[in-house]
């Protein structure tokens, strides 16, 4: 299964950008959805063996909610075979990777590779960002959206570096990595950040790289750690800054700094909310993506609680007969965001059990981040920063229809949450020996000659 890993983290990431630029066939943008099939095929193999015992039940009730949910708006509104096959694609092809760490267990010299291939492909998007750049420059534009590294969107990029930043920082936490390497790779990841413009950064990297180090840092020295943690990102802002306004300035015809950005009320408001309705044609921003189909389904409870059925309001790369009846009054809300998307195809308990299922993440990864001082412990420390950036993006970005992002979540939840069921079940069995001090070799002697 290690193969089967890899080559899905070089698939989701690196995959789609290979066949957009014409180095590789097209077909390989399917890659992961057949890796997934495989590993699906091997979980439901060895979980029958094994009773997938390391699977918490809090975690088959949520999932098993989910899937009520999605059934009940697929009898609701019976979407054509099409547009469930094209909605499911999106919403199951990552789950196989989520169970597959509680029927295989890495190694942790495994382990490290699947995380020195991430800090590789992390490390790719500096050069590719960098050239990316320059081609905009160079062909007189202004706009950093077209800087996408290989994960296809901007803000993808930002949210995947990260989530890269988040790990390196619990891995020095735990001395698995030097303060110089960590200070190094920050840097490093913090670039393509800048220069592709992503506002989303300035609440994101803060949120996540201050929740781990806070978390992680010693009890006596989490003043020390969070004076740093603040000195780090004020490093980013003298970075971050200057580069922004430099870029967001030259060869636009409409100029503005980040700073202006932010100080200005109006124009925070305009970026999230376009003041769209239902029949405007206007671009929607991401407070319309959610309130406007909370407007459309407030007079009917079914709607609003199931939702119009899955895929049955997006469109499909697949064609138009995989398309969702539905796309034409709420694609434009489902394309922003996660959470729009479940509004409409889920309806609100969906969004709520996958709001749930972040909470069960976290509360796992806090537990494993505590007790468990192996790779996986360190790694469940950086995961509690992850998470808590995932379940926001969930709100600004449509985070289910990236690979990079999906696979990889998923993937390393499932790690998390199996160590946390297996770390149960070692403390439930350990001997009586492992939590009663045993006495000293010569007092052992002195008991034996005293018995009769």
């Amino acid at each position: 299964m290690q193969f089967l890993t890899l080559a899905l983290i070089l698939a989701c990431t690196l995959g789609t950008f290979f066949t957009d630029v014409g180095a590789a066939p097209a077909a390989l943008k399917f890659l992961p959805e057949g890796l997934s099939l495989i590993a699906l095929a091997y979980i439901l193999l060895a979980g029958s063996r094994q009773r997938f015992q390391l699977v918490a039940p809090r975690y088959w009730l949520a999932f098993g909610a989910l899937a009520l949910v999605v059934l009940c708006g697929v009898l609701i509104n019976r979407p054509g075979p099409g547009t469930l096959i094209g909605g499911m694609r999106f919403y199951l092809r990552a789950m196989p990777f989520f169970f597959l760490p509680a029927v295989c267990e890495f190694s942790e010299t495994q382990l490290r590779s699947q995380l020195r291939l991430l800090l590789g492909i992390a490390l790719v998007q500096l050069p590719v960002s960098v050239y990316q750049r320059y081609q905009v420059m160079a062909h007189g534009h202004w706009s950093g959206d077209p800087v996408t590294g290989t994960l296809l969107i901007s803000s993808v990029m930002s949210i995947f570096l990260i989530a890269a930043t988040c790990i390196a920082a619990a891995l020095m936490l735990r001395g698995r990595l030097s303060k110089t390497a960590f200070l190094a790779l920050f840097l490093l990841f913090a670039v393509p950040t800048t220069i592709n413009e992503t506002k989303s950064t300035v609440l994101l990297l803060p949120l996540g790289l201050l929740t781990t180090l806070l978390i992680g840092s010693p009890r006596g020295r989490r003043l020390r750690f969070s004076i740093s943690a603040l000195a780090l990102l004020a490093l980013f802002a003298a970075l971050y800054v200057p580069v922004y306004d430099y870029f967001a300035s030259a060869n636009n015809p409409y100029p503005y700094t980040v700073e202006s950005f932010f100080s200005d009320r109006r124009a925070v408001v305009r970026y999230v909310d376009q003041g769209t309705d239902l029949g405007s044609r206007r671009e929607a921003g991401r407070w319309d993506a959610l309130v406007v189909p909370l407007q459309t389904f407030a007079s009917d409870p079914v709607h609003l609680m199931f939702g119009v059925g899955v895929g049955n309001g997006s469109a499909s790369s697949l064609g138009i007969g995989y398309t969702g009846e539905y796309n034409g009054l709420f694609g434009r809300y489902t394309i922003e965001t996660s959470a729009a998307a479940f509004i409409v195809e889920i309806g609100v308990l969906g969004l709520a059990l996958v709001l749930w299922l972040y909470w069960l993440i976290l509360r796992d990864s806090l537990s494993v981040a505590t007790h468990d001082r192996t790779i996986v412990g360190a790694v469940a420390l950086g995961w509690l920063g992850v998470t808590l950036v995932m379940a926001v993006a969930t709100f600004y970005k449509s985070l289910h229809y990236f690979e990079s992002l999906s696979y990889l979540f998923w993937y390393f939840s499932g790690l998390v949450a199996a160590q946390s069921v297996r770390l149960g079940l070692q403390q439930r069995s350990a001997p009586i020996s492992a939590v009663t001090p045993r006495l000293s070799p010569r007092a052992d002697r002195t008991a034996a000659r005293a018995q009769p």
